[in-house]
């Protein structure tokens, strides 16, 4: 057993005791693709909500959760981007904000996000404008997905990883709500050293979203990033298995 990594909670299945801190190494890597399929398809697979603060590794570890398991992962910035490059929602964009457009009708991100990012009026309100544009076209391209996947004898479990889940009510879709917990000096460091932001960024789009604590007591289960993502990942598998029994969110 690794020193550096937590204990994980069980879960006792028929006459098997499962404990996670026994099967991080890579020494099992085959136990991984057959741990949720073990549970018998008689349902539809859970849908499960990641939030938490940017640079809470929400990301990373909806990723090392569907390398070890069927799990499918929803990704809202991929949608949104997808959104962007609609041609009838490029057009509404551009036509409220004219100074994103270089000159080639695209949009350019980088002068939108300096004008919606952070707490100001005017951001809120651009903010706002732009929301109305992008936001119903991620939620049916997530509804979408979830219809697609969620029936399917290769889906075990629906990740939906989306910073803005909550603000957007795209929670709605969801089963279950999970916020990946980190602390700020550590989310911090991670952006600034992977992303090209300063510390400014990333308080202005912190501010763009809801209050951390606001988000922590909407979710349904807190989870613990800050060490080993493995550990982590471990834990979220876990939280997966037990939600087989929970009765599916109807669409919306």
């Amino acid at each position: 057993m690794d020193p550096h990594v937590p204990p994980s909670p069980t879960y006792n299945q028929g006459l098997v005791l499962f404990r996670f801190d026994a099967i991080y190494a890579p020494q099992h890597p085959s136990f991984f693709p057959n741990f949720l399929s073990s549970v018998p398809r008689d349902h539809c697979a859970p849908v499960v909500g990641l939030v938490g603060g940017i640079g809470s590794g929400k990301s990373a570890l909806a990723e090392w959760v569907s390398q070890h398991a069927p799990v499918v992962v929803l990704d809202g910035d991929h949608f949104g981007h997808q959104a962007l490059q609609e041609d009838e929602a490029r057009q509404q964009i551009l036509n409220r904000f004219p100074e994103c457009n270089p000159g080639n009708q695209q949009v350019d991100r980088r002068i939108l996000a300096t004008l919606v990012f952070g707490d100001t009026p005017a951001a809120r309100a651009a903010r706002a404008e732009l929301e109305s544009i992008i936001h119903p076209r991620i939620h049916r391209s997530l509804q979408t997905k979830i219809q697609e996947h969620r029936t399917r004898a290769d889906c075990d479990a629906i990740l939906v990883d989306a910073a803005v889940l909550f603000e957007a009510g795209w929670d709605t879709l969801c089963d279950h709500v999970v916020y990946v917990e980190v602390p700020e000096s550590q989310r911090l460091a991670r952006v600034t050293s992977t992303r090209d932001w300063d510390r400014t960024d990333y308080l202005a789009r912190q501010a763009s979203q809801w209050p951390l604590d606001r988000k922590q007591a909407a979710a349904d289960t807190s989870l613990d990033n800050s060490g080993p993502l493995a550990a982590a990942g471990a834990r979220l598998l876990t939280l997966l298995q037990s939600l087989h029994g929970t009765p599916p969110t109807p669409p919306h």
